[in-house]
C-alpha cells in the first residue's frame, strides 16, 4: 500500500535479459532510472530479479526500499553444472522452450504485470519459457527492447514461430529504435500491432551536473585532439576494430591524435592490443580503460565519441556524451 496516496500501487515484476557477467551495461539505465523515480513510486511497486554480481548488488543497494526490491539468482553463465542439468532435463522431457528456472518467480505471486527489459533480439527465444509461465497466471507482460542487430534472422520455422508468439502477446513491446522494430519485424515476416517507441533519456539532474563537468574541461581547438569509444569490447556488436582500420590508415600518421577505449574488459584491454599489432598503429596512441563509476569525468576528457556500431537503439553513451558538451559521431547501416 502505498501510504501517501491511499491507493494500492500495481505490482510490478522486472526481469533483465542481459547474460554476460557482470550482468550490467547502458541497456540496464532506462528500467533502472524509471522504478527509482518518486512520481513511478507513487502507482508501482517492484520486485526486480537480476543476476547475482557484485555490480547489480551494487545497483539495488542505492535505490531498494520498500517499494522496489530485488532478488538475486546465480545465472547459468556462471553456474555452468546448473546450467547443464537443465538442458538435459529439457533435452529428456522433450521441450521445446529453454527452462530458465529463475522465471519461476512468476508462478509465486499474483502481479500486475511482468516487464522483460530485453537486451537483445537474440534474448526473445529464450523468454518462451516465462511467457508461457504468465500465460498460466493470466498476468500480462511488456517487452523493451535496447539493442537490435540489423541483421536478425531466425533458422527455424519453430523458432520463427516461438518468438512470433512472444513478441505478438505482449501487452505493449516498447523499442528504444524505430530500425530496431523493423530488423524485428523482418525476422518473423509480421507486423507488430503492439509496438511503442521510446527513447533513452537522462535524468533532468544529471543532465544539469554533468553540464558542469564539462564546461570545466577545455576540448582541443589546437593541438591533440582526442576521440573515444565507450563502452564494452564487443566487435560483432560495437565494431571498435573499425577505428584502429581507420587510424591505420596513412593520412593520419602525421596528425596529432589519441584514441581512448573506456569501459573494456580485461579479454577486451588484450584483444585490442593485438589488433593494434595488427593494423601497425603506435600502441602509444591508444589508450584502453576498464569500467569506471566516474564515466562523465571520462568523457570530459575528451574531445569526440566515436561509435562505428553495428546495432544499437539509442545509445546512452552517445547522450551521456552530448551531455556533457562532447560532440559524437555514430554510424547508420542503409536500410535494406
Amino acid at each position: 500500500m502505498n501510504i501517501t496516496s491511499g491507493k494500492r500501487t500495481k505490482k510490478v515484476l522486472l526481469f533483465s535479459t542481459l547474460n554476460p557477467y557482470p550482468f550490467w551495461a547502458g541497456s540496464e539505465n532506462f528500467w533502472y532510472d524509471f522504478v527509482k523515480d518518486s512520481r513511478v513510486k507513487e502507482a508501482f511497486s517492484f520486485h526486480i530479479c537480476l543476476a547475482d554480481s557484485p555490480v547489480t548488488r551494487k545497483k539495488a543497494a542505492a535505490i531498494a526500499d520498500n517499494l522496489v526490491k530485488f532478488e538475486f539468482y546465480k545465472h547459468f553463465n556462471v553456474s555452468f553444472t546448473r546450467r547443464n542439468l537443465y538442458r538435459i532435463g529439457d533435452k529428456v522431457s522433450g521441450r521445446n522452450s529453454r527452462t530458465l528456472p529463475w522465471y519461476d518467480k512468476i508462478k509465486n505471486d499474483k502481479y500486475d504485470l511482468v516487464w522483460f527489459s530485453v537486451a537483445a533480439l537474440a534474448d526473445l527465444e529464450d523468454l518462451a519459457y516465462p511467457i508461457q509461465l504468465c500465460k498460466k497466471q493470466g498476468i500480462p507482460y511488456s517487452l523493451i527492447l535496447q539493442h537490435g542487430d540489423e541483421d536478425f534472422f531466425l533458422s527455424s520455422a519453430q523458432q520463427i514461430d516461438i518468438v512470433t508468439e512472444v513478441a505478438t502477446s505482449a501487452k505493449r513491446f516498447i523499442f528504444i529504435a524505430e530500425r530496431n522494430r523493423r530488423s524485428l519485424e523482418r525476422g518473423i515476416s509480421k507486423i507488430l500491432s503492439n509496438a511503442v517507441h521510446l527513447v533513452n533519456a537522462l535524468p533532468a539532474s544529471t543532465i544539469a551536473t554533468v553540464k558542469t563537468t564539462g564546461l570545466n574541461k577545455t576540448t582541443a581547438v589546437n593541438g591533440m585532439a582526442k576521440f573515444f569509444n565507450l563502452g564494452r569490447f564487443s566487435p560483432k556488436d560495437k565494431a571498435q576494430h573499425l577505428l584502429l582500420e581507420l587510424f591505420a590508415d596513412q593520412k593520419w600518421n602525421d596528425r596529432d591524435w589519441q584514441l581512448s577505449f573506456i569501459g573494456v574488459s580485461e579479454f577486451g584491454e588484450f584483444y585490442l592490443q593485438k589488433l593494434v599489432a595488427y593494423y601497425g598503429l603506435n600502441s602509444d596512441r591508444i589508450i584502453t580503460k576498464r569500467h569506471t563509476e566516474n564515466v562523465f569525468e571520462e568523457i570530459a576528457d575528451n574531445d569526440v565519441l566515436l561509435m562505428p556500431s553495428l546495432a544499437e537503439g539509442t545509445p546512452f553513451a552517445m547522450i551521456e556524451s552530448m551531455a556533457c558538451g562532447r560532440p559524437a559521431l555514430g554510424t547508420l547501416k542503409p536500410a535494406g
